[in-house]
């Protein structure tokens, strides 16, 4: 049986998992990763993504994780984000606040290119809809 190592998932309100796992695999700004017990130290950043935890029953779940960052030190991931949950738990609300987010951000940017706007909307309607899948599925 594979070896287990602790991931701990952090935000501004506090601890929102802590457990053993077998894998956690996440997106980095260059693909995806993914960490199993022992792995060499590291650390770097996450984008808005899913992410694939390996439960210490062996089963694969996926979490929905906002930007953020992760500290790997060979026993323990610690990812650091401001939103963290299982796909199972994510329903529409959950969708329309990190929409809002995402917009707030976007206005607040000086983008004068319509292009350039419509496209991160374009994106953003895709990420929308591909975690409304997801959770479908859980």
């Amino acid at each position: 049986m594979p070896k287990l190592f602790k991931l701990k998932v952090d935000t501004p309100a506090g601890t929102l998992f802590e457990d053993d796992v077998l894998q956690v695999e996440i997106k980095t700004p260059n693909g995806m990763v993914g960490f199993l017990a022992e792995h060499q130290p590291s650390i770097g950043s996450i984008l808005p993504s899913i992410c694939y935890i390996r439960d210490n029953k062996g089963e694969r779940v996926s979490t929905v994780v906002n930007t953020g960052i992760y500290k790997m030190d060979g026993e323990q991931i610690n990812i650091i984000t401001d939103f963290f949950d299982f796909t199972s738990k994510i329903n529409q609300s959950v969708f329309e606040i990190r929409k809002q987010k995402i917009e707030q951000v976007v206005s607040h940017k000086n983008i004068t290119n319509i292009k350039i706007y419509e496209s991160i909307q374009r994106k953003l309607q895709n990420e929308l809809d591909e975690l409304s899948k997801l959770s479908k599925k859980s």
